[in-house]
């Protein structure tokens, strides 16, 4: 259709080489929007007729209500295709006139914006649904004592409510960001042209507006060719996807029989084709390997765009798949591990038990000895150190509890510790898993109280990003609606002058 200069057709194999027409039927509602908004302006601009402009219109809408009408066979690209099938509805005379003003290379970049911008409300409504889970989940287990973990080690004595709160702070960071990004994603470079603009009188402003945006790109270049939108959009959902699959990892194992922490739910759990005891979270096992393909959609977008000169380039096109892909990986993880989490059995029995038989209230016990006798934190860690080394050598089965006064007298000679033996039996004996948690006094620590005040600031928060977003999405909603209207009194004013 555009080989105006050239002699003959595309060969059948180049052009299914170059043609992006399977991938592009995600655009295609998003390029009807966009034309409906282009022929107004070209109305504006005395470009089209109101009978052209209705005629034009009508067979947008028949398309949008049919998509399966458009043939896509032969085609390099969905715009092609759509100017191709308006052409042969409408004729030439009209369907002909639809491009007046525009290129390629502005369209198809406007309507990957203006579906990224539903994209990025979609993650971010998906994001706020998971957060909330785990702020609720997060007042469900305030008292599900559990050790924490550094090293995959035992560290300190928590509780998984602190846990979960842990990642509600991430997913918030993402938040953030996707609101960020949405402010520098939504510039129009409709009118653009294909890299230097148009001698025609395009309003460009007018179609921003109609179309959502918040502002035009005011660089020609830089609007056709420049995609580092792209780069930071797949970058968050890089980052979102590490966070889920990092969750995915911490319950793979405490959902083991070593750990025995958690159970995922049938509904969420694999069996084996030959061993018939096993639960295997394959969903969890999948969110880990789509991460990979998420991050490695991030390095293709970075290796296209890396090298390429100034202005518009085909390699482009192939920007796509990855960016889309990543945007569907990520919707559907989010919605995996919200169901997941949802139907967790948690074993508390288990985590307290694992917390008893756990040295990890030794840097509590640590602390107060500096708080209360003034013994330098040093100090007070090798003598820590000492007292866990002879107990766990007497195989004690909880920390501690075979020690005497006569051992517990050697190791504070050895380690010079200016403090008397009943006074430190005294100090282990009054810490245990249980109030270890409860006697912390620092800020964003497990305690209980603590993390009461924290949820309850999280949940404002949320609320606040809840109405963000609704806010952004009616506004964008509304965009149909405005073009509908702007439509109907062009009708009404050419009406009314006849």
């Amino acid at each position: 259709m555009y080989r105006s200069r050239h002699k003959e057709d595309l060969d059948k194999r180049t052009l299914n080489f170059l043609s992006s027409i399977n991938v592009d039927d995600k655009i295609l509602y998003y390029d009807i929007l966009c034309t409906k908004v282009h022929v107004i302006m070209l109305y504006k601009i005395h470009i089209l007729d109101k009978d052209e402009v209705m005629r034009l219109v009508r067979e947008l809408d028949t398309v949008l209500r049919y998509p399966e009408r458009i043939s896509r066979e032969g085609f390099e690209d969905i715009h092609e295709a759509l100017e191709t099938h308006l052409i042969k509805k409408i004729g030439i005379n009209v369907g002909g006139k639809v491009q007046t003003g525009r290129s390629r290379n502005d369209q198809v970049i406007t309507d990957i914006r203006v579906k990224a911008r539903d994209d990025i409300i979609d993650v971010i409504v998906h994001l706020i649904s998971l957060i909330k889970l785990l702020l609720e989940k997060s007042e469900d287990h305030l008292d599900s004592v559990m050790p924490l973990y550094t090293h995959l080690q035992q560290a300190q004595i928590g509780n998984f409510a602190h846990y979960l709160l842990s990642y509600s702070e991430v997913l918030m960071r993402e938040i953030d960001r996707l609101f960020s990004l949405f402010e520098r994603l939504n510039q129009s470079p409709l009118g653009a042209g294909p890299i230097g603009g148009s001698l025609l009188p395009l309003d460009r402003n007018m179609t921003a507006k109609l179309l959502g945006f918040d502002n035009i790109m005011s660089n020609s270049i830089d609007a056709t060719s420049s995609r580092d939108f792209m780069i930071e959009f797949v970058s968050n959902m890089s980052s979102i996807m590490i966070t889920l699959s990092r969750i995915s990892e911490d319950l793979i194992i405490w959902s083991s029989q070593e750990f025995g922490f958690i159970e995922i739910n049938d509904r969420h759990a694999s069996t084996s084709s030959a061993m018939p005891q096993k639960r295997n979270p394959d969903p969890l096992e999948i969110i880990r390997s789509k991460t990979a393909i998420v991050i490695g959609n991030l390095t293709t977008i970075l290796t296209i765009l890396k090298s390429l000169p100034s202005g518009y380039s085909r390699d482009l096109q192939d920007t796509k798949i990855p960016f889309w892909n990543s945007v569907e990986l990520v919707v559907s993880s989010l919605d995996i591990i919200n169901d997941v989490i949802q139907h967790l059995i948690v074993k508390k029995d288990v985590m307290m038990k694992a917390s008893m038989e756990s040295y990890a209230i030794s840097l509590d016990i640590a602390e107060l000895l500096v708080s209360r006798y003034k013994v330098p934190f040093r100090t007070a860690h090798k003598l820590m150190g000492a007292l866990v080394n002879l107990s766990v050598s007497n195989n004690d089965e909880t920390p501690f509890s075979s020690l005497s006064s006569s051992d517990i007298k050697d190791i504070l000679l050895k380690v010079k510790a200016n403090i008397t033996v009943d006074k430190l039996i005294k100090t282990i004996r009054e810490i245990d898993s249980k109030n270890s948690i409860r006697i912390r006094n620092s800020e964003g620590s497990p305690n209980p109280k603590e993390q009461t005040r924290i949820i309850r600031r999280r949940k404002l928060l949320l609320k606040r990003y809840s109405n963000d977003v609704q806010r952004k999405k009616e506004s964008i909603d509304m965009i149909i609606e405005n073009i509908t209207n702007t439509i109907n009194g062009i009708v009404a004013h050419s009406n009314s002058k006849s």
